[in-house]
This record gives structure tokens, sequence and C-alpha cells, in this order.
């Protein structure tokens, strides 16, 4: 969603320098950034507009950038750690993606609860408002740093895992040719 610190996480994480404000659709194209994560290691982390309920049928800035996620390879569903409706919210988000591009709900993905730092001390008693979802999650702030290194290595595995697969997968495609 808009707002849920997506620009601020890449600011921190790489040397990219997207527009951070305190309004929704600061960002209004796809920003990049180069995330270090292991000696020689990297991946690029993409920061797209937020989603609203309807952007699949061009709502906010909607199919512009839907057609972005179709070329990655990992998803983090970010989500405003002080939303109400956490589980509503990431449902909404998953619908958009299947309403657009089935194919997009059967790529990894995490969720990051972001801006942890408005939780002050609380932080550290957070209750994970997704509970029995089996899918990664991490409690984050882009402003404090706090649990990105987690995070971090999360996506640099699962990155890495996706690139293996799909470096294997022409080989065994041929094998069998003669």
């Amino acid at each position: 969603f808009p707002n849920a610190g997506k620009s601020t996480l890449l600011a921190r994480l790489s040397a990219a320098h997207p527009k951070i404000a305190d309004y929704p659709f600061t960002t209004l194209e796809p920003q990049l950034g180069i995330v270090g994560w292991a000696e020689y290691e990297s991946f690029v982390l993409a920061d797209l507009p937020g989603l609203l309920e309807g952007a699949h049928q061009g709502k906010g800035l909607g199919l512009r950038f839907l057609r972005h996620i179709e070329r990655t390879r990992i998803l983090l569903f970010a989500i405003d750690c002080t939303s109400a409706t956490p589980a509503s919210d990431l449902e909404t988000l998953r619908q958009e993606l299947g309403h657009f591009d089935a194919g997009l709900l059967g790529k990894p993905y995490a969720i990051a609860f972001t801006k942890a730092d408005l939780l002050g001390p609380e932080a550290a008693d957070f209750a994970d408002p997704l509970v029995g979802l089996e899918v990664p999650r991490f409690l984050i702030s882009g402003v404090s740093g706090f649990g990105l290194r987690e995070l971090v290595v999360w996506l640099g595995t699962a990155v890495k895992q996706h690139r293996r697969v799909e470096l294997a997968a022409p080989a065994e495609e041929f094998s069998g040719a003669g």
C-alpha cells in the first residue's frame, strides 16, 4: 500500500535515492537499488508504487506498475506494522496481483512489517498478526535498521536459490536431446 515504507527501505539497503515523503504515491515510477548481502553477493531491489484495491482495473497507478512485478523473482509485501488490518491488507495486495496475473501468486514471497520504530519499546512485544501463515515474516524499520540484516539475508538467499533453479532449467530441458 502507499506509505508502507518501501522507499525508505530501498534507500536504507542500497545507494538508491528514491523520493521519500509522508504522503501517498510519492513513488511515481519504479526505483531500483543494488543490495549487497554477502561477500561478492548482491541482488536488485525494486521499489514499486503502492497498490490500491482495484489497481488491476487501473485504479491509482495500477496497471502501469503491475507489469513490473512480472519481472521479479521474489516478492516482499511491505505492511505497516501499525495497520489495524494487516491480514486484510495482505489479502488485498495478493488479490490485486491475482486479478492481474494469477501466475504472480506462485512467486515466492515474504512479508515485512515495516515502521517498527513507531512501536518504540513495544517492538520487542510485537504480536505477529498473521500467525499460522506459512510465509517468512520480518519486523523491520528502514529508519532505525531494526531487523534489516535478517531480511536481507533471507532475500539474498532466496534470490540466489531462484537463480540456481533458472540456470539449471535449460540444462535439464535439453539434456535428453541428441
